[in-house]
């Protein structure tokens, strides 16, 4: 059995990617038989059941399977050339709430505050690496050995590990374990989270306006609202 899948342009890279990682860490990704033009991939069956709604248990497994890959990209980012580049900067987060400054309460504060958190990010010392992009169970499947496959690389990008963690838990337990395996060289995981805390939902509307830019303006309403959501949940954060 095999899966045929379409991605549109904006996430062209997904091919490049999953053929990275059946070289890296097989198993751990569906399995590419081939790629096409225009976004097309073959790929082999991923045997279980997407996992939605599972708890800290699966979490924890698939942030303990992930972090060596992140390691590995880490010490080797050469590879993840092709792989759009997500590295902390103001500017993209500052492009996408310039229109909602005036009416989202908060977010004129963090924005405001942009330069001095991801300068306090960059000094926590850890890596830019692969970012799976939309880490969550429902994303993994799982068969009946136990055995998970991470799908949908769709979203990946080269940037700060902390937004993967972030997406896929907020399980004090799964954390901190995730702390651990990056509190090395002097690193400060703990509080690099932290900081990041308003960047992630701050990128999804970064993400969103994306997708808002090469949609079909059919479906333009149904999602209309995900940019000034997410940015709402940003400053919010902030206020808290």
């Amino acid at each position: 059995m095999a899966w045929l899948k379409q991605v549109p342009r904006f996430f062209g890279h997904e091919a490049h990617v999953i053929r990275l990682l059946g070289e890296v860490a097989p198993g751990l990704a569906p399995e590419l038989i081939a790629a096409g033009e225009h976004g097309r991939m073959l790929l082999a069956h991923a045997p279980g059941e997407d996992r939605y709604g599972a708890g800290p248990e699966l979490c924890a497994d698939i942030a303990a399977a992930f972090h060596p890959l992140q390691e590995h990209f880490a010490k080797n980012p050469a590879l993840l050339s092709g792989v759009p580049d997500a590295r902390l900067a103001p500017g993209p987060f500052e492009r996408v709430a310039a229109p909602y400054l005036a009416s989202v309460s908060g977010l004129g504060k963090l924005i405001e505050g942009l330069p001095e958190r991801i300068a306090a990010i960059e000094e926590c010392g850890l890596p830019d690496t692969l970012v799976h992009g939309d880490l969550h169970p429902g994303n993994v499947r799982t068969d009946d050995a136990g055995r998970l496959t991470i799908m949908d690389w769709g979203d990946c990008f080269f940037g700060h590990p902390g937004f993967d963690i972030l997406r896929l838990t907020d399980d004090p337990a799964v954390i901190r374990a995730w702390c651990r395996r990056w509190r090395g060289g002097g690193a400060d995981p703990e509080r690099a989270i932290e900081l990041l805390r308003p960047l992630a939902p701050l990128r999804s509307a970064v993400v969103y306006a994306g997708f808002l830019d090469n949609i079909e303006p059919s479906e333009f309403p149904y999602h209309a609202e995900d940019v000034p959501a997410a940015l709402a949940a940003a400053a919010s954060i902030v206020g808290e």
